[in-house]
């Protein structure tokens, strides 16, 4: 914990030379609550001591498009739910609240990606989508490393039947990654989906951080778990990446 940021990081993105990357959540302190997004942008920027000019984002939609970014956009932000570079000093920057975000580094070829992986998304092809764009900029899948962060965990992430319909109608293997519960209820296992997705597109070094942000109420924000308390409103985490200069 450092002020009001909750961070974790990956053992796997760590250590890899010459890249920073963080997970963020927030405590739940009135001084967390009163603060903007911008102004958890200009605390992130800060810990990670990279330009707040040079954070970069995307207007996410739950879709399987992929940006590759070469500098900040000069108009407003695009719709998509990835962002791939090759550039060092930008970073990029994901906003999820139960959403997977799943973060990548070829770091011999100098390229990163970042994806917000929801269901919608993590079924429509979005890592794949990610590692794919990545290519295009010179990563080999074989020596691209992954981490999937803070998110809903199975244990947490009840779906009704139809859910799952629409995961085994795609492909019957897919059942694998639901647990039946009595009734018409089922836990879905987001991350272990999201992981599988990885290793199919040839990503093998990839890790979950198995952190809940559902079951996390003083480190993590949860559209979940607002939801179920009846909160009008709540907050993002934020992850991170940046191929450092020099």
């Amino acid at each position: 914990m450092r002020g009001n940021l909750h961070i974790s990081q990956s053992s796997l993105l760590k250590d890899q030379d010459g890249l920073t990357h963080r997970f963020y959540g927030m405590p739940k302190s009135k001084s967390a609550q009163d603060m903007s997004f911008e102004q958890q942008l200009d605390q992130i920027a800060a810990d990670m001591q990279v330009k707040r000019t040079d954070m970069v984002g995307v207007d996410q939609v739950h879709s399987a498009k992929v940006r590759m970014v070469g500098a900040q956009w000069t108009v407003k932000q695009p719709e998509a739910d990835a962002m791939v570079t090759d550039r060092a000093g930008l970073t990029l920057v994901l906003k999820t609240a139960d959403c997977a975000p799943v973060l990548l580094v070829d770091i011999r070829a100098g390229v990163i990606g970042a994806a917000h992986a929801g269901w919608r998304g993590a079924l429509a092809g979005i890592l794949e989508q990610t590692v794919l764009h990545m290519t295009f900029l010179g990563a080999s899948r074989e020596m691209i490393v992954g981490s999937i962060g803070p998110c809903i965990l199975q244990p947490s992430y009840e779906v009704g039947l139809d859910f799952m319909d629409d995961f085994v109608d795609a492909d019957l293997e897919h059942a694998g990654f639901f647990s039946r519960t009595e009734g018409q209820k089922s836990h879905f296992d987001l991350p272990g989906f999201c992981e599988a997705q990885l290793r199919s597109a040839g990503i093998f070094a990839c890790q979950q951080t198995a952190i809940d942000t559902f079951d996390q109420k003083n480190g993590f924000y949860s559209y979940r778990r607002a939801a179920k308390a009846g909160e009008s409103g709540y907050g993002r985490n934020v992850s991170a990446i940046c191929l450092r200069n020099g």
